[in-house]
């Protein structure tokens, strides 16, 4: 049953990273269905399961189900009492991520903290885990309108996203969106430009037309153009990312 459970996560991770998050899903739910069959040791296998089916879920735009499933990934751990885990810390920085998109700002800071602090005691510093949290911060602080330390995150979540990974890692464009508008809304849109412009780039060499992700890059660039009064620009980005 590990094994198997293995194998469907694997297979769920390439197919929502090939833009398939449908397909992921399905694969995510059928690794979750063999928990019951797993011994102690082998829970590992599905540790971060949940957290991650609840990202692919959002993929989609089902954001209220996603932060539901995020929910119930944090409310498991703490039922089974493994709150000083790393990967409590990864259920807890999801469910952040998505408490940020809700508006529940103070709620996702402090959730966000939480699995920041977890992360620094047990992981290595150049772990992407540490990075993910930096740029959910990063989200966080946009959205507040506290871009200095916004673009702060935002830079240091890139430069381990870079070391450790490369340019093609799922969320580099993501934090280059938050960079980037964090610059656009604090008056300095000519180098937020290109940020935006790249995690557009990037979004469409690996994502279907349709995904959410491409979307999410294409009003982001079109805001930038708009808060620049190049409406003609701004107009066909942002009619496509609705």
């Amino acid at each position: 049953p590990a094994l198997m459970a293995d194998s469907l996560n694997n297979f769920a991770y390439l197919r929502r990273t090939q833009g398939d998050s449908r397909e992921a899903e399905l694969l995510f739910r059928e690794s979750l269905e063999i928990i019951p069959l797993l011994n102690d040791a082998d829970r590992t296998v599905v540790a971060t399961t949940r957290s991650t089916l609840a990202s692919t879920i959002a993929d989609q735009g089902r954001f209220n189900e996603a932060l539901e499933t995020a929910a119930l990934a944090v409310d498991e751990y703490r039922q089974r009492g493994e709150t000083d885990t790393p990967s409590y810390g990864f259920a807890l920085n999801v469910f952040g991520g998505f408490l940020t998109e809700s508006g529940k700002l103070d709620e996702a800071d402090a959730t966000l903290i939480e699995a920041g602090t977890i992360f620094s005691k047990y992981l290595s510093p150049t772990n992407l885990w540490i990075g993910d949290n930096l740029r959910n911060q990063a989200i966080s602080l946009e959205l507040q309108g506290k871009y200095d330390l916004s673009i702060e995150k935002a830079d240091a979540a890139a430069r381990m996203y870079l070391e450790n990974f490369g340019k093609h890692y799922d969320n580099y464009p993501t934090v280059l969106i938050a960079k980037g508008l964090s610059l656009a809304n604090s008056g300095r849109a000519k180098e937020a430009e290109p940020l935006l412009t790249e995690a557009l780039e990037l979004r469409t060499s690996s994502l279907p037309p349709s995904h959410f992700w491409v979307a999410a890059a294409k009003g982001a660039l079109g805001e930038c153009f708009a808060l620049q009064n190049r409406f003609d620009e701004a107009e066909p980005l942002l009619r496509s990312s609705v």
